[in-house]
């Protein structure tokens, strides 16, 4: 069971969520949907005891998994991780987490708590790094627990995976209410951050550095100069890696980059250094409508991408890599990305997941695997 009652979550010092009212019963899936910076991984961090919190909170035998992947793995092998959460992993390859990719830690994570015993299971973006086919086999996996008689409450943007959840809460506004599917798809769309499957307002655009792309090869695949080229595949097939050859950082047969060369990780936390965003370019700051004075890390998944983004073109790079420009985003924040990246005279190669925003906003497409 997951029980809530008045739940206020606070993260920096103000409340991010006021008295929620949540109630997920053994054998229930449960949807935390809303905008990006509305407040659903604070709600989570506050049930986990990781923000502080007031209200009432009640949850039998809890299992989290986190929106960071990285957090939510200890050990150093996989076969340690599994044995952390029950007496099985014999049989099971010994290999490193260092050398899973973001989805592949993310798959993980989610066995990991199916193997475990909690009777009450909280999963904060579990597909956001997945193809559509892992997402797909992630979103059965998550039924299945539920028909095992587990509480199961998930936060995703992905709402076309959970419109048969028994229950769903919109998270808008410092507030949570539990409401009908039609009520939050109109509700959503009203808000230009629904699903993809609806159509929303275009979002704002800053003027950008006039930058000259320059030509590029992707495994063995010549790039123009200015072109914005996205590279698909299944989790594990090389995204993160080729990336990473562009940037110079490791050798690939038949990719090559130019310089100088701007990269945006997977993980948009991992691109900020300091503990504030005193050293951010004018247009981070007016583009977030934020203080210099604010924490990089007190921003949603979705404020950070964006800023880490703004951030880099800021340097005026010829190339520019962006590792998942919309894992963990609404459809308002990666349409605004989109359109940044459109805009952008540099060349721009991305990796993606996700079909409808490379079909919108890559003019190539290079699958892997």
């Amino acid at each position: 069971m997951i029980y809530a009652r008045c739940l206020t979550a606070y993260a920096g010092g103000r409340p991010v969520v006021r008295c929620a009212d949540l109630e997920v019963a053994g054998g229930e899936v449960a949807l935390l949907f809303g905008p990006t910076g509305g407040g659903k991984s604070a709600l989570v961090k506050a049930m986990a005891g990781l923000l502080p919190r007031k209200g009432e909170v009640r949850l039998e035998r809890p299992y989290f998994v986190f929106q960071d992947v990285d957090v939510n793995l200890i050990a150093t092998t996989v076969r340690e991780e599994v044995r952390t959460v029950s007496c099985g992993g014999e049989g099971l390859p010994d290999t490193p987490l260092e050398r899973l990719s973001p989805g592949q830690r993310q798959l993980l994570s989610v066995e990991l708590a199916a193997l475990s015993r909690a009777g009450a299971v909280v999963l904060d973006e579990p597909t956001a790094f997945l193809d559509p086919a892992s997402a797909r086999a992630v979103r059965d996996r998550i039924f299945a627990l539920a028909e095992e008689g587990r509480a199961v409450l998930v936060v995703e943007h992905r709402l076309e995976l959970f419109l048969d959840a028994d229950r769903l809460y919109l998270v808008e506004g410092g507030r949570a209410a539990e409401v009908e599917l039609e009520d939050l798809i109109a509700r959503s769309a009203a808000g230009g951050w629904g699903p993809y499957f609806v159509r929303g307002r275009r979002p704002p655009l800053y003027p950008l550095p006039r930058v000259e792309g320059c030509p590029a090869e992707v495994r063995g695949v010549p790039v123009r100069p200015g072109a914005k080229v996205a590279l698909t595949g299944p989790v594990g097939s090389g995204k993160t890696y080729t990336l990473l050859a562009l940037a110079g950082v490791v050798k690939l047969r038949g990719t090559r980059g130019c310089s100088p060369v701007g990269y945006v990780p997977q993980n948009p936390y991992m691109y900020f250094t300091a503990p504030d965003l005193r050293r951010a370019p004018p247009l981070v700051l007016e583009a977030l409508g934020v203080e210099r004075w604010r924490s990089p890390f007190s921003l949603s998944a979705g404020e950070a991408r964006l800023a880490a983004l703004l951030w880099e073109i800021s340097r005026w790079p010829r190339l520019l890599l962006v590792d998942e420009p919309t894992a963990g985003v609404d459809r308002r924040y990666a349409e605004w990305v989109g359109e940044v990246v459109r805009a952008y005279g540099g060349t721009v190669v991305f990796a993606s997941h996700d079909p409808v925003f490379v079909s919108r906003y890559a003019d190539a497409e290079i699958r892997l695997g």
